[in-house]
């Protein structure tokens, strides 16, 4: 009954199997057949996961409508990843990567649980004025760019001057300050002040607190 439901999301989001599908929405075994075959006449589990996803499920009922209408930007289109158990079996003739092996299949996003429920935005990070908390030149961080968010001490992204910037900040809200540093060691103690400036800045802008950040293994690049 709703096959072509099913077949729409699998291929916007490069599922291949049902399975997969299932375990991704968090689907108990058979729902998807059940679907199909008209015995389970409420899809509001699926349909619901698209909605938490900011898609326009319309689109994937009756292929009428655009994924664009509702959340009016581009279509998330997601590659699940296998993710490989502790222990595995993989003796004389058994595959490491067959479905025993895997515990269950997850979105790149969905790796970090902080970023599941925030409105996440990415930056890359460009030098290496962050290298002593562990960002280094051309890691994509991810920041919560909900306007609600409490400010506090941490790691921003943020606009000064018409440039973009990943730096320590440091809140002052008696002087109505901020404090900006780098970070080239460990130790946050040793932090290096770079610029005080007023939080009235006009052209100062917060964007979002970084949450996590990506980074590529690059010490045997070309090896």
């Amino acid at each position: 009954m709703y096959e072509d439901l099913i077949e729409r999301v699998k291929h916007a989001f490069h599922i291949h199997t049902d399975v997969e599908l299932q375990k991704l929405i968090g689907a108990g075994n058979g729902y998807l057949n059940k679907l199909k075959s008209g015995n389970n006449t409420h899809p509001e589990l699926l349909l619901n996961w698209l909605k938490e996803k900011g898609l326009d499920e319309e689109y994937f009922l009756n292929g009428k409508a655009t994924p664009l209408e509702k959340n009016k930007g581009p279509m998330i289109e997601v590659h699940s990843i296998p993710l490989l158990r502790q222990k595995v079996s993989c003796g004389p003739g058994v595959s490491w990567d067959n479905e025993d092996n895997i515990e269950q299949y997850i979105e790149p996003i969905g790796i970090l649980p902080c970023l599941k429920y925030e409105k996440i935005y990415a930056f890359r990070a460009k030098g290496i004025s962050m290298i002593g908390a562990g960002i280094c030149d051309g890691d994509i961080l991810f920041f919560n760019g909900s306007h609600d968010q409490q400010i506090k001490d941490g790691i921003y992204v943020f606009g000064l001057e018409g440039a973009a910037y990943c730096k320590l900040l440091r809140f002052e809200p008696l002087e109505n300050k901020v404090l900006i540093y780098s970070v080239h060691r460990q130790d946050l103690r040793e932090a290096e002040l770079i610029r005080t400036i007023d939080a009235n800045k006009e052209d100062f802008k917060i964007f979002g607190r970084v949450l996590a950040w990506l980074h590529e293994n690059t010490v045997l690049r070309g090896l």
